[in-house]
């Protein structure tokens, strides 16, 4: 009976809902009825608290804290909050993990009290795994159906991915270098991938004992290798030398023989298939074989000191075949030190005289400095010096993965890819075990703060300063590096969750959650500039004075492209002015808009800069998608004909994207239409006229195949949306009109262009319009934007252009087909070649067979020539063809003759012929005399014509027909007076070789 039940009980388990497994909130604290969410609520996600501060409103879900002001909004992840603090009795001081800043003002230290005992329940530390808000996310997207192009699992396969890599890398494995399936189970090093790329003369016992002489059982293993020189990089932890100067035999081989596989397989020439014999005395290893250059990512009193707790580093003297570097990098401890100065520095205030020097003092820039000269050092040993390479700190995955990585986007121009970047990640920093639980604060059950760490996001700030010193060198943005950032602690994709590979396996982290890879996948992250450049070492500047401060993640500053700058100030805490709150109104978003900057009070220096409010003015210069003043009419004119294929080739991957409840009812304060110098019936204001587009979007059939497109179009985040400023213009308070041709267009139908179909994206003018994929605000970067809007613009022309050159093509074909039914006009440049001679075999050519096709055609028929293969004989005095006798074409009759009965040279305007062209004496008699039987005249040659003859092609355009008539009359008045020359020269040849040349003249 027991066994009978058993399957329906694991089948209940396995058909349980989302609704079940992670059900939502239906009942949430709401100090206000008249409050409503501000946000629209991603998939599995629930509000928890709704209420009010002193001048705004506060929301958090089991994902994010919303924070919604009179002058701008917070949208926070819950993953990003690390500090809850309460100062000076009524305000909540909040620190993130990237270290943004906020604070919130409450009517009393109650209220206040309450809402970070509220906050501080959510950002506890986590029972269980499936508490994290990236399992409900994914199993209720999956439930709801939601089809996102860039939600998904990562589908790559480990082995895959690891194969290609090796072979992408040329490794030798048929002799030098061999794949170790030692940690296939994971019980050699918990944190460590299951393969392992070590020396072919290195069996799996020596790699045993390596093991237990290294800190944590992470062995020396390759990662990387230099395709021309052979020169590879390994990484490790730490040896455990200890006070007595313990020494392994096992491991001082293993070091050795990375030298000596270098030495033989020594890059592309290295023959593939040859194996390599190691002997056991070592006699055979060449004496070419380089040193390994250990880099040790600490000091050498930190090393030294580390032998009290059993580590150590290496010892020159048991390793002969190394050379030993220090980096001088600090620990983690110094670093979250560093971290934390820096978050303090940027909640003060931005005009303070001395904030350069206390960014110096945070020291952040000089350890960003020395990381990258560790970099530069093992980039330097590799390229330069042909050299291996084994980097380690202490226990190999915090510091060691900063340089590896860092050394390989450097060397390789593939990691500087999407692709590439992706696949550097998941191996350096996943695969091999960085802590990203311990250092994100993402652990379950109990947290440690001595264990947080940003190393993960100071290497991403290191990867931003060489973007920045190399534009054209790194396929993704800096948005994409932002929201990276952001992802990694955010809790929305399960990519970074738990300490080793071995965790996200048993956890099923890959099964159950999205992959962050996806999300970025996406050409709104491409970066415009990249050009890549095979087999390109970059070599950035170290310098201190060289890197900045990543704003765009430490200010938020690239969160919103219309966003308020630097020029006001920022201070911990908000100044709040009193005033009743409005009641938000819907679901819409309210934010400051550019009446309220312009009505802004004097103290507006005492508020918080927000990053989401609008721009008060838009650059004048910047490009209108409508064309130049000159090529106005030109564009709308031929814009219409441009189909929806050509915008989606130039612009980002089209992705379904639903209409969410942001946009339901719109805000009171919206500011005035900008002006429009060159509006049509398609061109529509923001802001006033948002809603009633989206509407009319949702009613029209969705049939048209043609839109308008605007060149503030933002690509991937959001297809087709559509924005007015960016995010580093210069704010000029004195005006709020745009003097841009059309600030914002918007797809509706009309006379010039129909309306697109509803499935393209709705124009929105909220400058904190949130991702739909993440709920956070779109990533904007105002030189990607001003490239795309150049690259759509050229486009546009391009495709107009080209439209418009087709359209006059088929207007010039079609007046020259009436002017050829109007004027009898002769097409003969078919013939042309025959007419000049027709010495060439059987006396015949393609094109005058070709002239012979019937062709209807209304009106009087032009003259038509008779073909050469048809006549053998002069149609004026009946002398037989040969070699010596050519035949010439009458322009006027049509008909074949003799150079004698053909002498005479007349111009044709019936034909057009202009030009003194070649005719036969009867034709030129009749021209010259006008013979009053012209008409019989015409009869009697069009009676002669054989069934077989037709007219030729008409020439395209006018252009083309009087340059092959000029050039036919030069070759004809040529080609006269050559003929009778021949003829007068070969008379008296044709009387005795003529019986001998009849028959190949018939031919």
């Amino acid at each position: 009976m027991e066994s009978s039940e058993e399957p329906t009980s694991l089948q209940s388990i396995c058909h349980l809902h989302a609704s079940e497994l992670f059900p939502k909130h239906t009942h949430f604290e709401c100090e206000d009825e008249t409050l409503t969410i501000p946000f629209t609520l991603l998939s599995g996600e629930s509000v928890v608290a709704l209420g009010r501060t002193t001048d705004g409103v506060l929301a958090f879900s089991n994902y994010r804290l919303y924070l919604q002001l009179s002058q701008a909004c917070y949208n926070i992840p819950l993953g990003l909050i690390e500090q809850l603090e309460v100062k000076e009795i009524f305000y909540l001081h909040i620190g993130c993990k990237d270290a943004r800043s906020l604070s919130c003002a409450f009517t009393t230290n109650e209220h206040c009290l309450e809402w970070f005992k509220r906050l501080h329940k959510v950002t506890y530390p986590r029972k269980s795994i499936e508490d994290i808000f990236a399992f409900a996310y994914y199993a209720w997207s999956i439930e709801e159906g939601k089809d996102y192009p860039r939600l998904g699992k990562d589908n790559s396969s480990y082995i895959t991915t690891f194969n290609s890599e090796v072979e992408r890398l040329k490794f030798n494995l048929h002799g030098t270098w061999r794949l170790s399936q030692i940690n296939k189970d994971y019980r050699m090093c918990p944190s460590y991938p299951p393969q392992l790329l070590v020396p072919a003369c290195i069996s799996d016992e020596t790699l045993e004992f390596v093991a237990k002489f290294r800190s944590s059982r992470r062995i020396p293993a390759v990662v990387w290798r230099h395709v021309n020189n052979g020169a590879v990089i390994a990484r490790s932890s730490q040896p455990e030398v200890g006070w007595l100067g313990w020494r392994s035999s096992e491991d001082e081989d293993l070091l050795k023989a990375l030298a000596d596989a270098c030495s033989y397989d020594k890059g592309e020439s290295t023959m593939v298939d040859s194996p390599i014999t190691y002997s056991d005395t070592g006699n055979d290893t060449p004496s070419a074989a380089k040193k390994v250059l250990i880099v040790d990512a600490r000091s050498y009193t930190t090393a030294v000191a580390n032998r009290a707790r059993g580590g150590g580093c290496e010892c020159p003297e048991y390793y002969p075949s190394c050379d030993i570097q220090f980096m001088n990098l600090p620990n983690i401890h110094s670093i979250r030190k560093s971290f934390h100065a820096v978050r303090q520095l940027c909640a003060s205030d931005a005009d303070q005289p001395n904030w350069l020097s206390l960014l110096e003092g945070t020291r952040w820039l000089q350890h960003m400095s020395g990381l990258l000269r560790a970099a530069v050092t093992v980039a330097s040993a590799i390229e330069r010096d042909g050299r291996p390479v084994l980097v380690h700190c202490s226990d190999g995955w915090d510091r060691t993965p900063q340089i590896v990585a860092l050394a390989q986007i450097l060397l390789d121009p593939y990691y500087r890819t999407m692709e590439g970047f992706q696949v550097l990640v998941e191996r350096e920093w996943l695969d091999f075990g960085h802590k990203f639980a311990d250092r994100c604060g993402q652990t379950i059950g109990c947290d440690d703060p001595n264990e947080r760490c940003p190393v993960f996001l100071q290497w991403l700030d290191c990867v931003h300063q060489l973007i920045l010193q190399f534009q054209c060198s790194f396929q993704m943005s800096s948005a994409y590096l932002v929201k990276l950032a952001q992802h990694t602690y955010s809790q929305l994709f399960g990519t970074f969750l738990c300490n080793t590979r071995q965790e996200r396996l048993q956890l099923r982290i890959r099964e159950r959650t999205f992959s962050v890879w996806r999300f970025l996948n996406s050409t709104a992250f491409v970066n415009h500039l990249y050009s890549p450049l095979k087999n390109q070492v970059l070599w950035p500047s170290c310098n201190v004075r060289d890197l900045v401060l990543w704003s765009e993640v430490y200010l938020g500053s690239m969160e919103s492209s219309l966003g308020m700058r630097d020029d006001k100030q920022r201070m911990t805490v908000i100044d709040i002015e009193g005033g009743e709150n409005e009641e938000p109104q819907g679901q819409m978003t309210k934010t400051r808009s550019y009446g309220d900057l312009m009505h802004a009070p004097d103290h507006a220096a005492y508020l918080h800069r927000r990053r989401s409010d609008p721009s008060i003015s838009i650059e004048k210069k910047f490009d209108s998608l409508a064309l130049e003043t000159e090529t106005d009419q030109m564009s709308l004119k031929n814009v219409n004909d441009i189909k929806n294929q050509t915008v989606n080739e130039t612009l980002s991957e089209t992705e379904n994207r639903t209409k969410r409840g942001t946009i339901n009812q719109t805000s009171n304060d919206s500011p005035a239409n900008p002006s429009v110098d060159s509006s049509t019936d398609t061109l529509i204001p923001n802001n006033d006229s948002v809603v009633p587009v989206v509407n009319r979007e949702k009613e029209a059939p969705q049939t048209s195949s043609r839109d308008i497109v605007s060149p503030w179009i933002e690509t991937g985040t959001t297809t087709g949306r559509i924005v007015c400023s960016s995010c580093n213009r210069n704010h000029n308070e004195g005006s709020d009109v745009s003097d841009t041709s059309a600030p914002l267009i918007s797809r509706t139908p009309s006379s010039i262009c129909p309306a697109s179909p509803t499935h393209q994206d709705v124009i929105l003018d909220n400058p904190d319009w949130l991702d739909d994929v993440d709920g956070l605000p779109v990533i904007c970067c105002d030189i990607q934007m001003r490239i795309q809007q150049i690259i759509v613009e050229h486009k546009l022309k391009e495709e107009a252009l080209r439209k418009e050159l087709h359209t006059t093509r088929l207007a010039l074909i079609k007046q020259v087909c009436n002017h050829n039914v109007d004027t009898d006009r002769i097409d003969d440049i078919g013939s042309l070649p025959d007419s000049v001679g027709s010495a060439g075999e059987h006396g015949e050519s393609l094109p005058s067979d070709m002239s012979w096709e019937a062709v209807e055609e209304l009106g009087p028929a032009p003259t038509l020539w008779v073909p050469d293969h048809a006549v053998t004989r002069c149609m004026g005095c009946n002398t037989e063809f040969w070699l010596g006798r050519r035949k010439h074409h009458c322009r006027c009759c049509g008909k074949i003759f003799c150079a004698d009965c053909s002498e005479n040279s007349t111009p044709l305007p019936s034909e057009q012929l202009y030009n003194p062209v070649r005719v036969c004496s009867d034709c030129y008699a009749r021209l010259h005399h006008h013979h009053t039987n012209s008409c019989l005249c015409n009869a009697r040659h069009q009676n002669i014509k054989t069934e077989n003859e037709i007219e030729r092609d008409s020439f395209e355009t006018t252009s083309l027909q009087q340059s092959i008539i000029c050039q036919r009359s030069r070759k004809l008045t040529l080609a006269t007076t050559k003929d009778t020359c021949c003829d007068n020269l070969l008379q008296a040849t044709h009387q005795k070789t003529q019986p001998s040349v009849a028959a190949a003249t018939a031919n």
